[in-house]
């Protein structure tokens, strides 16, 4: 056959063309691609949505997908050739942006003192890596322009290359947005993906600089995108439950490491151990951390003789996570800290037998850009695919930001403030909801 063919959920097929595109395949087959099978999309929201079991690779086969799209439709609307010399570099960035992904995915960067998209660069330029072997052999200089346009502070190239793959609209969130409501079963993230992705245009918004902006026919299915977006985070991403296991995950694995640092290596699994003892770990080494060796160390936590660490494990393998109290306002309204608070939900936790308190009552900050993801610059001299999506005005003919078209955005759009959260066992949970409804005493 000419062409790969791939099934899947969400496109029902996915193909590349074995003649033009057959080194992507090679990538594909790659041990620290396929590695990706074995780390969740979601983290761990299957906690909370059972269906949720995807996985990162399946996930990066989506943005290929997109990616494909979306230079198919350039090259017929744009500069030919700027798509043609862009396009592999594109194509492996898709595949490849979170090849550096840790186990769980995004939350457990804080655990392992991680940065993903750090290691995906590391691993791209790594020469004794599979992934930079076949880049190499496709073009000499196509591992460091991929890495380039991985890395969110590098400027070397085109921003309108980097910003299909990151941006407030690019082909990254267009399938996660899909996927995730599909396996979640949610079903917030429907919108017309289709035409966002074959009415882009790539124009000249000043000084030869070229950008993505849309016309206005595109507007109605931005505005869906956003809403889809808003409520996929509201209703998936900050779900209490898997805040709550997320948190109660991170506080274990601070737990476990103060063992470790302290001198207790007797219980850690090796691959964890040889990346905490590591001065600077090598890519080999970090990638040896998947969640198949998280759990290994979590089910040997069990038996520790730190009862809050046992307990933890315990907890985690058998979903018993805890429950979110909701604090009072805070006298300062500029400031989240209430430490008179926090001290009181502390003393009932530990009342309650919970010790040490710091492993059972968990604080959760809850960032404004998480909570209300798409939040424009306003400044319009400032404004670039990268801060804002923005729309052909009908009258003008000049790019604007959308929410200023589409009135609706407005309440979903505007900036927000971060929010502190706290988790507790269950059996403090009455006495902690009275404390917040009474404070102050």
């Amino acid at each position: 056959m000419p062409e790969k063919i791939f099934r899947d959920p969400l496109y029902n097929y996915i193909s590349i063309d074995r003649k033009r595109d057959g080194w992507l395949l090679k990538l594909l087959d790659c041990p620290e691609v396929q590695r990706l099978r074995r780390i969740h999309q979601l983290g761990v929201s299957h906690f909370t949505y059972p269906g949720a079991d995807h996985n990162r690779l399946l996930h990066s086969l989506g943005v290929v997908h997109l990616m494909l799209a979306v230079l198919r439709h350039l090259e017929n609307t744009a500069d030919r050739g700027a798509i043609e010399t862009a396009r592999p570099a594109l194509l492996a960035a898709a595949l490849l942006h979170d090849v550096g992904h840790g186990p769980y995915s995004h939350l457990f960067e804080p655990c392992l003192g991680i940065d993903h998209e750090q290691w995906s660069m590391r691993i791209i330029l790594d020469p004794e890596s599979s992934v930079h072997k076949v880049l190499r052999k496709h073009s000499v200089y196509l591992p460091q322009h991929v890495a380039d346009l991985i890395d969110s502070d590098n400027n070397e190239h085109p921003a309108w290359q980097k910003s299909l793959l990151s941006s407030q609209l690019d082909v990254d969130r267009l399938d996660y947005l899909r996927r995730d409501s599909l396996f979640t079963g949610a079903g917030y993230g429907h919108f017309d993906w289709f035409r966002i992705l074959n009415t882009v245009e790539l124009i000249d918004v000043g000084g030869g600089t070229l950008d993505l902006v849309w016309p206005e026919r595109a507007a109605f299915a931005i505005e869906e995108y956003i809403f889809a977006r808003y409520y996929m985070y509201q209703n998936v991403y900050l779900h209490k439950t898997t805040r709550g296991f997320e948190a109660l995950l991170q506080a274990m694995w601070r737990r476990g490491r103060q063992h470790f640092d302290a001198g207790s290596q007797a219980d850690s699994v090796l691959a964890i151990r040889e990346f905490w003892a590591a001065e600077k770990p090598t890519c080999a080494q970090y990638l040896r951390i998947e969640e198949y060796t998280v759990l290994q160390q979590i089910q040997a936590w069990q038996d520790h003789t730190d009862s809050a660490l046992s307990d933890l494990a315990r907890r985690f393998l058998t979903r018993d996570g805890f429950v979110r109290i909701k604090p009072p306002p805070p006298k300062n309204e500029l400031s989240m800290d209430d430490p008179e608070w926090e001290d009181a939900l502390r003393g009932i936790v530990t009342n309650a037998g919970f010790d040490p308190p710091e492993m059972y009552c968990l604080a959760d900050t809850l960032k404004a850009k998480y909570k209300r993801p798409y939040q424009p610059e306003r400044e319009g001299d400032e404004q670039s695919v990268r801060n804002a999506i923005r729309i052909i005005d009908p009258e003008s003919g000049t790019p604007v930001e959308i929410s200023r078209l589409m009135k609706r955005l407005g309440p979903i759009t505007k900036t927000d403030v971060d929010q502190r959260v706290y988790y507790v066992p269950k059996a403090v949970r009455d006495e902690a909801k009275e404390l917040a409804a009474t404070w102050p005493k």
